[in-house]
């Protein structure tokens, strides 16, 4: 099966996956209005995203073969024509991203697509007609692998419903601003192109989505604050977060967990659903990132999964003790980033190779146990940094560079400061214990002695 799926793709090489031109089942028909030119403003133009093409475990970069331009623009020509005297449109291309969900037995293909529509005026200037920002999903595959071949029809119904949108002349913004050519025309990215949710400025606004473009919006499908129930996670390895429930009315006039909900906000930050569970996501350039269990990665169960049964094959107890490493694995923390544009979430792997899924993030403890009592002390990681408040009972938590020195300072209300250095790794967190009484005031701790230490101070 796996020789008949890798010949049925189009050929990758060097490392990099050609996807198919886009492609439609139909036409539009003649419209009032067409694009008649194409502007590449995309802020990452490196590639239009990731899959695993024939079965590979590493990702693969995606790109056209002839081009982003040359290949988006006959698309447009041939399967968005405009009629006679059509107003001819200048499409300005703002993001564009295929993406993969992949599951055990099966995955599912991913495109998002942003992008404005500005007309001609009679003093030369364009005003914005139309905003287009969508995500195309195709429902999951039987087969890992299946799903790379559905990326030209995703990306050809997302390019058809943006060129329907923007012939809707009924439609068109009544108010647009208008722009000179050279701003329409630039091919980089301008501020007011960004989703609402990247907007610096904005107010999140309070409730639940029910979508991802809800997200994108900041408009909760059901506007409200919601009732949020917040606890402090348990194991050193959450120290310093707090796990969220939401709960809204059920049918019954109960207070229930909103689980059938994309997200929620509440009225500070934003929340994503991940199975049972919200996590709260941090904004990191045009995408966002949060903290999970790294047993809601499906690549993590697919290869674990792989692992047992590869096991089992070379015996019973090899396949049972891998079994064993996986479930004890699926708690661990693990910083996962979500694409915007078409809602993956994936691992923050930046090579994308996932040969090593149980990799997490380097957190590094500073902690002050109860009987250490005093004045708060000041603690400061790496000179030129801001120094913070650590008292009897409580920790500081960073997240420096994996396998890179640090050097971390003690500074006392007088007298010189005191500092040692460490070399945090991705493998396991790395402890400091303050007791600033004693002759050496810093000291670095064993893993399971600190683990145990800062587990007690969060209970």
């Amino acid at each position: 099966m796996t020789g008949l799926l890798a010949s049925s793709l189009p050929s990758a090489a060097q490392g990099v996956y050609y996807v198919p031109a886009p492609r439609a089942q139909a036409s539009l028909p003649a419209g009032p209005a067409y694009v008649a030119r194409l502007v590449d403003a995309r802020r990452q133009r490196t590639s239009i995203g990731w899959v695993m093409a024939s079965g590979s475990p590493l990702h693969k970069p995606v790109m056209f073969h002839e081009g982003l331009l040359a290949t988006l623009r006959p698309f447009l020509a041939r399967y968005a024509p405009g009629q006679p005297g059509a107003v001819p449109l200048v499409m300005r291309l703002t993001g564009l991203e295929v993406a993969e969900r992949p599951d055990r037995y099966s995955e599912a293909a991913l495109a998002g697509l942003t992008a404005d529509f500005y007309a001609p005026q009679p003093d030369s200037s364009y005003r914005l007609v139309a905003h287009f920002a969508q995500v195309r999903e195709h429902s999951a595959v039987a087969l890992v692998g299946d799903a790379t071949g559905r990326h030209a029809a995703n990306v050809g119904e997302l390019l058809l419903a943006a060129a329907a949108q923007s012939r809707d002349v009924a439609h068109w913004l009544s108010s647009g601003p208008s722009y000179p050519a050279a701003y329409v025309l630039a091919t980089e990215p301008h501020p007011t192109e960004a989703l609402p949710v990247l907007v610096p400025a904005i107010l999140p606004r309070a409730g639940y989505y029910h979508s991802l473009t809800d997200f994108w919006n900041n408009q909760p499908a059901e506007p409200g604050q919601p009732t949020v129930e917040a606890r402090p996670y348990q194991g050193s390895e959450w120290a310093g977060e707090q796990e969220v429930k939401p709960y809204r009315l059920n049918a019954a006039g109960k207070l229930a967990l909103a689980a059938d909900v994309w997200g929620f906000c509440d009225g500070q930050h934003y929340y994503m659903r991940r199975e049972q569970a919200f996590y709260q996501l941090r904004q990191h350039g045009q995408d966002f990132v949060f903290y999970g269990r790294i047993g809601q990665d499906p690549q993590f169960r697919a290869a674990t999964a792989s692992r047992s049964m590869a096991g089992a094959l070379v015996g019973g107890m090899t396949g049972a003790a891998l079994a064993n490493v996986a479930a004890g694995l699926t708690e661990n923390r693990a910083l996962f980033t979500l694409s915007l544009l078409t809602g993956n979430v994936s691992l923050d792997q930046p090579s994308q190779n996932t040969s090593d899924v149980t990799a997490r993030p380097t957190h590094l403890f500073v902690y002050r146990p109860r009987s250490a009592k005093g004045a708060p002390v000041r603690i400061r990681l790496a000179a030129g940094q801001p120094a913070q408040e650590l008292a009897a009972g409580d920790f500081l938590t960073f997240e420096p560079a994996s396998d890179q020195p640090v050097q971390v300072y003690l500074v006392p209300t007088t007298g010189p400061e005191v500092s040692v250095v460490v070399t945090p790794t991705a493998e396991i967190p790395t402890y400091l214990e303050c007791r600033p009484a004693e002759g050496t005031p810093l000291r670095q701790v064993k893993d399971d002695a600190g683990a145990a230490a800062v587990t007690r101070l969060v209970r």
